[in-house]
């Protein structure tokens, strides 16, 4: 059977336990995926680093700023080979996304392929092209901060969140699929990555979650039963989970309390809003943040609060490199 493009995009199914069951539609056909907990995928999403991604989009904002087309009727020679080389970079990177990252690059392509028109090699199409390809790029990076900022404020607050905390999930449109085979099951169908981790934080928040941070890693989990839990089970050296690990570490910082983690979070939450400031804007006046300001900050800041969690350095070493200035 052939698969037309309007087709392509995610489906998911709700399983027990938390489990979701998921089949990616491309031109290559139909891949199931492996199963996972909306919890890990959320986390996991969360978690990323997209600095190398930023760089390209921000790549894309200064080809795009320079591609003038508003309110003309032709692209100069000029200007359609500057269209043209933008076009192909945006290909690139979906691409590559495709590759590393198959659930991405598709539905970040499938986003990109619904907020256009349909291209009719005209100056307002290129127009039209060079304003919504980054802005629609940016989104998915836009989300990964929010939901940082989610974890963080859900963990201080002790589970009290507010509805400032919950701007960005407060309405969701999706598409449903029923089908009848002795028993009635519902398929949601996403060509938005925004909308899919949307749909999970959704689904994540409805079970009224426990997050805390692991007293070895410092990174956000979700404890397997109500029983107080210090260490998570990633796995963190020799094949082994902080849980594993955690009890013979000599170190043993009460992370809950340890200020070197209250300032990488005061810090984080800090350079995001000053980020959010910036509206999504690749450039800004000397007190505004871009992609590249966060990331660089992030990168330094996370390994400096590692370092201090495994005890390579000291708490002052971590909190001259963590510390923004106002």
């Amino acid at each position: 059977m052939e698969i037309h493009e309007h087709e392509f995009g995610l489906y998911l199914t709700l399983e027990e336990d938390g489990y979701i069951k998921r089949t990616l539609i491309s031109e290559s056909g139909a891949e199931d995926l492996p199963s996972t907990r909306i919890q890990d995928e959320v986390i996991l999403f969360s978690e990323l680093n997209f600095k190398p991604y930023t760089m390209v989009v921000d790549t894309l904002q200064e080809m795009a700023d320079q591609i003038d087309l508003e309110g003309k009727d032709e692209m100069t020679t000029e200007e359609k080979e500057k269209f043209d080389s933008f076009i192909s970079l945006v290909d690139n990177l979906l691409i590559e996304l495709e590759k590393e990252q198959p659930i991405h690059g598709l539905l970040l392509r499938t986003t990109l392929h619904d907020s256009l028109p349909i291209n009719d090699d005209s100056a307002e199409y290129a127009y039209l092209a060079t304003k919504i390809i980054p802005e629609q790029l940016r989104a998915i990076v836009d989300y990964n901060f929010f939901l940082n900022s989610l974890f963080i404020n859900m963990y201080i607050k002790n589970l009290i969140i507010e509805d400032t905390d919950l701007y960005f999930i407060s309405t969701l449109k999706i598409q449903q699929e029923l089908t009848f085979k002795g028993t009635l099951t519902t398929r949601y169908f996403f060509r938005s990555l925004v909308d899919y981790y949307v749909f999970l934080t959704m689904q994540f928040l409805n079970t009224k979650p426990t997050v805390t941070r692991c007293e070895c890693c410092g990174r956000f989990f979700v404890p397997k039963t109500n029983k107080a839990t210090k260490y998570c089970d990633r796995i963190v050296k020799n094949n082994l989970t902080c849980k594993q690990i955690a009890p013979s570490l000599k170190h043993k910082k009460i992370v809950s309390d340890d200020k070197v983690v209250e300032a990488y979070d005061r810090n984080k939450r800090k350079m995001y809003r000053r980020y959010e400031r910036n509206d999504g804007k690749v450039y800004m006046p000397k007190k505004g943040l871009t992609y590249d300001d966060f990331y660089d900050w992030n990168d330094i800041a996370t390994e400096a609060r590692d370092k201090y969690l495994n005890g390579t350095i000291s708490a002052e070493e971590a909190l001259k490199i963590i510390e923004v200035n106002d």
